[in-house]
């Protein structure tokens, strides 16, 4: 047992089961079934590598009971027809193998989803009242019909049963068909499931009921609820308490607290800036009023915020959802004193979220690579002639490229012109609730570290270096250059560049700036400047703001812009010229405006900096080409173009192809 995590790995106990720790994997939708549902070898894959990481209960992801109408992402598991059953058996099968317990959480979308995910049948509802996501024309359950639905999730638990699990979750949380019957919100019916809370909540009691008349306790009960509903008229946690007592009342064993509905994403999907267990209080209001264990979930991203919410009696369990994406063996990690070796979850919501299930594509991960491919990574031969091989630039690109061909026995020198390695991550982690990406960069020089890499910093290369050196590869991860505007007056000394006010390598004169350019960097510098007590304008001349920030983020993020004074915001206007101490802007119809201001900051975006790449062209050394240097992205694209590049130099299986 560690003695630094004693809470946290002390065994723990859900009904009849025993769990060999506290951590809880908490469920998230990957899309790995297949289309029709099914158990796949890649989500069996990617759960046993968390069972095999140390975790002690698994809840797996949302598992229709009634498919296609109760679907919400684009391949969701199934659990609605006995042909289900082996499928489930042999992942549940695999996962005991690693000693971990499973539940699988049975789940409706209700209306909460949309025809494209349930096959063009209407969604359906409590009642035709306002729904918080994007369910278009959804049609009301009849009586009869909501009672055939518990039977479909009593069915979903019997065949839970049969195929191996521990337990089911009723997914009663996040604006989903249980949490809709239970809000008055979205239920105003006048049958028995509507009316008083005690009426809302026979829905989801009369569930929890069946399950138990038909398996007693062969079967382990676990409802996730939102303690908070975080939106106008919504129920809050005054209520919730008295629905936690119904629920344990009615034969419950556990309660996972979670909060919020899609309307309320911010508070549901975290982005970066939220502090770290901040939802923990939600399961101690919980806990307070019910004897059966309970969950906690919500940014927790390291082993001390766990640990401390249990030793505080916050809740009984931790469950940590996108911290076991990022790194599947955290629970080993964290019971070994290995720290340094976690790949904290940043909190970007890009890999998981915004290109994964809400983009309907397979989930991923911004800072590990292996999410999803496990077996693909685990598999990677040693080189079978070690190669000598240049890496130009220390970003994430470089760093991952130089990591993984090491790892393959090859021969690398990394350079960089900067004295540190980190690229752009450094700019990044600059503006105020994004610190956490500093975890991205510590991790990277950790694992550095541990490699037999010559880094080179401070030293910039040029073709001539490189063919001196004669290497058999090439790695060009150059990066990104800020991209210059041709705008009159745009050479005065009070015109500064975005990124160099994030290096901290400029000062800003004066009380106010204009920004030109509404981007993800030209909202970094508004949050950074405004934060110092700059008044900051930002001019878009697009008529959104940050159009290609990941969806919840940029919720986040706007929200914030209209509480924060000191940041303004114009769209539709472009910039025709900057004064002295003014920045002129036109529309498209020809109106002008005129915008005082002390600094004027660039940040029109950025291109890919592949001189060095143009230079090598015709030279017949090998050369790769990953992240900004081969078009300029995000993070995510330049850590796995990185580590596919380093592992496909010299391999008989690519990942990768060198140049364009």
């Amino acid at each position: 047992m560690s003695h630094e995590f004693t809470h946290l790995f002390q065994p723990g106990r859900i009904g009849s089961t025993n769990i060999r720790n506290r951590l809880v994997m908490a469920p998230m939708g990957t899309n790995f079934a297949s289309e029709r549902g099914e158990v796949t070898d890649q989500l069996v894959e990617y759960y046993a590598e968390r069972a095999n990481g140390g975790t002690g209960l698994i809840i797996l992801e949302v598992t229709a009971v009634d498919h296609p109408v109760s679907d919400t992402i684009a391949n969701q598991l199934r659990i609605d027809d006995d042909s289900c059953i082996p499928g489930l058996a042999r992942l549940t099968t695999r996962l005991h193998n690693h000693d971990a317990k499973v539940f699988v959480q049975l789940h409706h979308a209700g209306g909460q989803t949309t025809e494209s995910k349930t096959g063009g049948i209407r969604p359906v509802v409590p009642s035709q009242a306002e729904q918080s996501y994007s369910a278009q024309n959804p049609r009301v359950l009849e009586t009869e019909e909501v009672e055939d639905l518990v039977g479909a999730f009593v069915g979903g638990a019997k065949r839970a049963r049969k195929a191996g699990f521990d337990g089911v979750e009723l997914h009663g949380a996040h604006g989903y068909l249980l949490e809709q019957f239970m809000s008055s919100r979205t239920n105003s019916r006048e049958d028995k499931y509507g009316g008083s809370l005690r009426g809302r909540m026979q829905f989801p009691l009369e569930i929890v009921e069946g399950i138990r008349d038909e398996l007693s306790t062969d079967i382990n009960l676990s409802f996730r609820m939102s303690a908070d509903e975080f939106v106008e008229d919504g129920y809050g946690v005054k209520q919730s308490k008295q629905m936690a007592e119904l629920l344990e009342e009615a034969g419950v064993d556990i309660l996972h607290v979670s909060a919020g509905t899609y309307g309320s994403a911010p508070q549901t999907l975290e982005p970066m800036r939220f502090e770290e267990g901040w939802r923990s209080y939600l399961a101690a209001e919980i806990g307070s009023v019910v004897d059966i264990p309970t969950i906690a979930v919500g940014v927790v991203r390291q082993p001390e915020t766990a640990d401390k919410i249990i030793a505080e009696g916050k809740a009984t369990f931790v469950a940590i959802g996108r911290g076991h994406i990022s790194d599947p063996y955290f629970a080993r990690k964290a019971k070994e004193g290995r720290l340094e070796e976690l790949n904290r979850c940043i909190g970007c919501n890009i890999g998981c979220i915004g290109e994964g299930f809400m983009a309907d594509k397979q989930m991923g991960c911004t800072i590990n690579p292996a999410v999803g491919r496990e077996r693909e990574f685990a598999i990677r031969e040693s080189a079978a002639t070690p190669k000598d091989i240049i890496v130009v630039g220390a970003g994430p690109a470089g760093v991952q490229a130089a990591i993984r061909a090491t790892d393959r026995g090859h021969d690398v020198m990394l350079y960089d012109a900067a004295e540190r390695i980190g690229g752009q991550l450094h700019i990044a982690a600059q503006p105020p609730g994004k610190e956490k990406i500093q975890w991205y960069l510590e991790y990277l020089k950790e694992q550095l570290s541990h490699r037999a890499v010559e880094c080179r910093l401070g030293e910039r290369v040029d073709a001539e270096l490189i063919r001196d050196s004669e290497p058999d590869t090439i790695v060009v991860a150059t990066g990104a250059r800020p991209r210059e505007l041709d705008i009159p007056g745009v050479d005065q000394s009070h015109v500064v560049q975005a990124w160099d006010i994030l290096r901290e390598s400029v000062p800003v004169a004066g009380e106010t700036a204009v920004i030109i350019g509404g981007g993800d960097v030209g909202c970094d510098v508004a949050t950074y400047l405004a934060a110092q007590g700059t008044a900051v304008t930002i001019v878009e001349q697009t008529d959104r703001i940050a159009p290609d920030k990941e969806r919840i983020s940029r919720i986040d993020m706007l929200q914030q812009f209209d509480k924060n004074r000191r940041i303004d915001t114009k769209t539709g206007e472009t910039v025709v010229s900057i004064e002295e101490s003014a920045v002129v802007t036109t529309t498209e119809s020809g109106i002008e405006s005129t915008y005082e201001t002390d600094t004027v900051v660039v940040a029109a975006g950025h291109e890919s900096n592949n001189d060095l790449a143009m230079e090598l062209e015709a030279d017949p050394v090998e050369v790769y080409i990953v992240g900004d240097a081969r078009e300029s992205r995000n993070i995510l694209r330049a850590t796995h173009e990185g580590t596919e590049a380093g592992i496909s130099i010299g391999s008989a299986y690519p990942m990768y192809s060198p140049r364009f």
